[in-house]
Parts: structure tokens; sequence; C-alpha cells
């Protein structure tokens, strides 16, 4: 009873009442505040850890301390004199020293973690800062009552980020980094940030019988409606709408009204019917469902029945037909160039027409693709288009600043993401890499091949604990609806595959076994099946089982060695010369691979391509064939060390084929310093290495062999950080929860 009332004495009481009322005005306030400054709602918890963790901090305070008008006084005691001194005395000032250091090193921390919250593709565009002018069209809310009738509202998005995109005053994101917050409840700063826009155009759509009711409104970043319009029409008059929104979005921005005559009439069709098959399958399309290719062509085919006056269903149709077989009467150029001759300002078909150029007339390809710049700014994959028809005229740095333009319009594009991002990779800045790859992570739904690519970037940097991290994530983040009976059950087979090396790399060779086999079961093609299961023997070094493996596939095809493809010779060449069989091998592998092909190329696939050849150059030595050998190990030498020294193919896995290259032709001292620089980007293909034939002699070096110790324990550090993931949480049980639906085949689904 005597502590409460001394509690309630040295006013304890009040100052926890006052904490709680203050920390709960801070907790609202950040509440309010985190998403203005692009902080994760989840940083929140760490405010509350502070107030938690402040709470008694402030209780010892009140205990023994008073503030008062004077300021700071020690609480008097209960039976003390009014004359008592009750000032601050050195101790006091120790304690009360010592409460701040305490406070600020639990404040200090919890700052640098609310910080950290800032994801990093916040970050980066907050830096670049935000054009007055740039909107994204965000895609318009279905208010249908068939959910399944969403391509419509999709459809009303497109035409409208399509007209917007004509006027030049206007910078209008790509439609592939707006659509990816479909369905997204992030607020508008947060989305405003990642796009780097100050304006969004937010709306529904609802169709009921024959009439249609489009509601609009544009935002800036804060969240401010700038401007807001519900259009009730008649369903024909949808183009008129499109229009208006368009001519009343723009008027705000630029302070001038668009006409509607801007927009040319062979773009508009008065038949609705086939306005609603062209939407379908544009959603196809945009989609890449499985099967899209398919069931987009076929709804274009529908438009066109419906109003063969129509000229956007041609274009859709001519680049759906470029993915599946089609006859000499009808190929995608003759329906783009139909397409082209009904409106010859459709920006669509001018792009279609440039992409089917590339493998025919670069520079032709070049003309259309601009033209369809000029008409439509906004199509972000126009610009990986072009850039690809500028490399192939050797005009590599304007095909570099295309891609980083496109990028700009369109600035979560998968396609440009990952283009770029690879190029940044390959000339060694490797944060900025990153960073453009993980911030597609981030979005609702992110294309499945950006973990695929994230995974090799990691890997090609050693970092194979986060390999399997992202792998896994994948695995999650792309679980197929095999409800369909076409659903692409290689796909998923292939998902799997991506997992099993790494575990191999790591020296978990049952884990590796696992996932191989699980992923074979949905790969149809023999070759793929064995040439999968030799790479972990390969990374075993499981010589008289690859041998026998070797003799039953090769039992198992029963086609003329001369009469395989190119890439198979050269797999099976190369294998056939690690198990031991150096004659057959080189046979295999001579003729698939030309040195002077690989000069000037820098790619990850010329490595693969010179890891045969060097294989090719050990079966040489083992055959007695010393001087074909070095004559081969020359010609290597001049097309590896460019490689590694023009900054076009920095990584690790360049150094260590220079290493080798180096050590075969008896260069000791600039084989040992390519492999430090190997081991020090990372390179960590430690058992395969070790068990590879091929190196042998160069790893019986002690400088060699001291390296490879070094490699060993970070192999081991990341195997360890692996089996205690894998310990945590099992993987292989949540694997058969979310693909125990996807059926075993041996058939090309």
């Amino acid at each position: 009873m005597f502590f409460l009332q001394e509690l309630r004495r040295r006013k304890v009481f009040r100052l926890a009442a006052l904490y709680i009322v203050g920390a709960w005005v801070v907790l609202q306030v950040a509440d309010l505040a985190f998403e203005s400054w692009d902080i994760a709602s989840s940083a929140l918890r760490y405010v509350w850890l502070g107030a938690g963790l402040g709470f008694p901090i402030a209780l010892i305070f009140g205990w023994r301390y008073d503030i008062t008008t004077k300021g700071i006084i020690r609480t008097p005691p209960t039976d003390a004199d009014t004359q008592i001194d009750l000032s601050l005395h050195r101790t006091d000032y120790v304690i009360l020293s010592l409460l701040m250091v305490v406070a600020i090193g639990v404040i200090y921390p919890l700052m640098l973690q609310i910080n950290d919250s800032r994801t990093p593709e916040l970050t980066e565009s907050t830096q670049k800062g935000i054009k007055s002018n740039s909107i994204a069209v965000l895609p318009f809310v279905n208010l249908d009552a068939n959910p399944d009738t969403g391509y419509f509202s999709d459809g009303v998005t497109e035409e409208i980020l399509m007209r917007l995109s004509s006027l030049n005053l206007l910078h209008v994101i790509g439609q592939t980094s707006s659509f990816a917050f479909k369905n997204n409840t992030d607020g508008p700063a947060r989305i405003s940030a990642i796009l780097g826009v100050r304006y969004l155009l937010q709306g529904s759509v609802r169709r009921d019988s024959d009439n249609i009711r489009v509601t609009a409104k544009l935002i800036d970043e804060s969240g401010f409606q700038v401007w807001g319009q519900t259009y009730d029409r008649k369903l024909e008059s949808i183009f008129v709408i499109q229009s208006e929104i368009a001519s009343s979005v723009s008027s705000q921005i630029l302070r001038e009204i668009v006409p509607l005559s801007e927009q040319t009439a062979s773009q508009s069709t008065t038949n609705m019917d086939a306005y609603n098959e062209y939407l379908v399958g544009k959603a196809f399309t945009n989609s890449r469902a499985p099967g899209w290719p398919v069931k987009a062509a076929a709804a274009f085919r529908r438009a066109i029945e419906l109003d063969a006056g129509y000229a956007p269903p041609y274009a859709g149709l001519a680049y759906a037909t470029k993915f599946i077989n089609y006859s000499d009467d009808e190929t995608p150029r003759q329906i783009a160039e139909q397409a082209l001759e009904l409106d010859p300002l459709l920006a669509e078909g001018h792009a279609i027409v440039g992409l089917l150029q590339l493998d025919e007339d670069n520079m032709g390809a070049e003309k259309s693709l601009r033209r369809a710049l000029e008409l439509d700014p906004s199509l972000g994959i126009a610009y990986n288009w072009l850039a690809g028809a500028l490399q192939r005229q050797g005009l590599q740095a304007e095909a570099y600043a295309f891609r980083d333009k496109g990028l700009e319009i369109d600035p979560l594009n998968p396609v440009l993401t990952v283009n770029v991002a690879w190029r940044h990779y390959r000339q060694g800045n490797f944060d900025r890499a990153e960073k453009l790859m993980l911030r597609l992570t981030h979005l609702p739904e992110p294309a499945g091949f950006i973990y695929k690519h994230l995974c090799r970037m990691y890997d090609n940097q050693g970092r194979l604990d986060e390999v399997i991290y992202w792998w896994k994530a994948g695995i999650r983040a792309n679980t197929i609806d095999t409800t369909e009976d076409d659903a692409p059950i290689e796909w998923s087979g292939r998902f799997i595959l991506g997992g099993f090396e790494t575990y191999a790399m790591l020296g978990l060779y049952p884990d590796a076994a696992y996932w191989l086999e699980l992923g074979l079961r949905y790969i149809p093609d023999e070759f793929e099946r064995f040439d999968n299961r030799a790479k972990l023997l390969v990374i075993q070094g499981d010589w008289p089982e690859l041998k026998l493996q070797l003799k039953t596939f090769e039992q198992q095809i029963k086609v003329a060695y001369q009469d395989l493809p190119v890439s198979t010779a050269s797999v099976l060449g190369w294998l056939n010369i690690l198990a031991g069989n150096y004659s057959f091998g080189i046979e295999l592998v001579e003729p698939a691979v030309d040195v002077e092909s690989l000069e000037g190329k820098h790619s990850l696939n010329t490595l693969v391509e010179l890891n045969y050849l060097h294989s090719l150059a050990f079966a040489y030595e083992q055959v007695g064939r010393d001087d074909s050998a070095r004559d081969l190990l020359l010609k290597l030498q001049a097309v590896i060390e460019p490689m590694a020294t023009s900054g076009k193919l920095v990584i690790a896995e360049t150094f260590a084929t220079l290493a080798l290259n180096h050590a075969m032709l008896g260069n000791n001292d600039e084989a040992l310093r390519a492999f430090e620089k190997a081991v020090e980007l990372g390179w960590i293909d430690y058992y395969r290495v070790l068990n590879s034939p091929v190196w042998a002699t160069t790893l019986a070096s002690p400088d060699f062999q001291r390296l490879l110790n070094e490699v060993k324990v970070e192999v081991d550090r990341q195997r360890a950080i692996v089996e205690a993931a894998d310990a945590e949480h099992d993987f292989r049980a949540e694997f058969e929860q979310l693909w125990d639906s996807i059926p075993e085949t041996n058939e090309n689904p």
C-alpha cells in the first residue's frame, strides 16, 4: 500500500499516463506519415518497439525526478524538510546521462531499421526526381457483375493510355509498368514513387446491358484529387468516352485541350462485338498465360471477322501468330502489313513490322520501330526491339541509350529490366543490376522469369545461399493453375530443376538428387533428362556412373552422330571426354565448335562453349596431340583475354576460364593472378572443379590449393545457411502442397 502511495506522490502514474498518450499520438502520426515518406507499413513495429522499450526509462525518471518551472529537480523523500536542497548533484547528472545513453541506444538502431524499410525501388525513383508532366494510367477497376469481363476495363485503360501517349508534351508511363498495380492496394504516394510520376489516373468501368458508366479521376502523388468525371453513355460511344477522358486529363496537366478529332477513325469500330473480341485477345497477349498465342490469335480472328476494317486486331494477330505454326499463305508479316494498310498511323502495327524484320533487315526494322515510337512513345517493348536492331548494326552505345529510355518510360517492364540489368552486371556494376532486378520482386505479381534471372545473377557472383532463397520464392510466386487442360507442365519442371544444381554445388547431393528427379518428372525430352542427370554426376565427379549413363543413352537415341544438332554433339563430346572416352569425345566436339566464331562475343553462352573447347584441348593432350592442344589454347587465349580486359564481361567465371587457359599453356603466374581475381569476384564452383580431370594439373599447384581452400570455407558457410533454413522450414512439404496437382508426363503437352 505504501508503495502505491509513493508512486502517486512521486507522480509516476501521471507520467505513465502522459507517456502512453504521447506514444499513441506518435504512433498515429507515424501511421499516416510513413506512406508519404515511402516507408513500408511493417516499419511501424519498430515504433511500437521503441515506445515499449522507452516506457521503463520514463518510469525510472518519474520515480527519481520532477520537472518544474525551474527545471529538473530530485523528487523529495517522504519526510523531507521544506528547506531541503533538491537541486541535481553529480550523481544525478551521471544517472540522467546513463538514461539518455540508454534511450539513444534504443531509438537510434530502430531509426536505422525504419530507414531500411524504404524499399529499393522507392529510394531509386525518388533520387531521380519526378517530372511535372508525368502520369501513369492505372488499370481501371472492373465493376461488372461478371468478374471475367475484366478485359473490357483493361481495354478502356489501354485505349486512354495510348491516346495520352500520343501527346508529346506528356511523359506517360508504359502499360507494363502501370498494369503491374492491377488490384493493388498500395496508396498513391507509394505507387507514384515507384513509377516516378506526379499524376495517377484511376477509374472504374461498369457495363449494364447496352449502357456503360466510366468514372475517372486524376490525383497527384499526395492523393489530392485534381480532377474527376463520370461518363454515362451507350456502349457504342466507348471511343468518344476514351477521347473525352484523355482530353480532360491533358488539359489539367498541360493547360491545353486536346481535340477529339485527334483520334483517327480507323482505330475505332462501331461494332462493339468486334471491339470486345479485340480486348479479349489483348488480355491473353498481356497475360502471357499458358497457351496465350493460340487463344489470343483466335480472339483477334473473331474480331476481324466481325469488322474487317478494324486495324488493331490485325497487329495483335500478327504478333500472336509469330509464336505459333503458320502457313506461307498468311505470314505474321503479311498480317501486320494489312494492319498498316488500314491505318498507317497505328503504332503497334509499325512495331510488329519492325520486330518481324529483325531477322532479315535490321535497317528496315530500325525505321519501322522508330516510326512506332514517334506515334506512341509509351510503347515500352518497342524500345527493346529497336535496341536489338541497333545492336545488330554495331551501334552498341545507341542501343544502350534506347533501352535506358525505354526503362525510363516503362520502369517496371520485365524484359527491359532484365536486359538493362544484365548489361550493368556484365560491366561489373553488380549493385545497380541487383537493384533493378529486386525492385520487380516487390510487385503484386512479378514475372516468373525475373526469379530465374535473379538466381543466375547470384549464381555468377557465388551467392549460392541467395540462389536457393530466390529459387524458393520463385516457386511460391509462380505456382500455375493446372485446372486447364493445356497447362504447360514442362514449365513447372524447368522451374524445379533450377535448384538442384545449386544444392549440388554446395555439396548437398541428396537434396540435389531429390529436386533433380522431381523436376524431371515433368520434362518429356530424353536428351534434356539425360543432360540434367549428367550435370549432377559431373559435379560429384562420378565418372564410372557417367560412362555407364553415356553408353545407355547412346543406345537409346539410335541416331548417327553426324546427324546430331551442334549443341547436342558438343555436350555429348564434352561428357565423353570427362568420362575418359577421349577419341570419341574429340570426334564429337571438333566439328561442333568454331573458335573463330567466338571472337568478339562477350556472353555467358560463350563461356559455356569455351568450357567444351578446354575439354577438347585436354583430350588432345591425353591422346598425344600436344601440338593440336597448344594451337587450340593459343586461339582460345585470343578470345578469352579481351573478355577479361574489355570490361564487357567482368564476372568470376571469365577469370576462372582465363586462369585455366593460362595454366594449360604453362603461364603459371598469369594463371594464379586470374584465379585470384575470380575468387575476388565470388567464384565458388568448388566441387565441379575439384573433381574435374581437366583442372587436375592446375590444382596441383600449392598456390591454387590455398585459394581453393579459401573457397571451400565460403562454400561451407553458405551450405550451413541453406541447411539451417531447410531445417527450420520443410520446403519439400510446402512444395508438395503447391504442386501436387501437376500430373507426371512423358508427352509433350
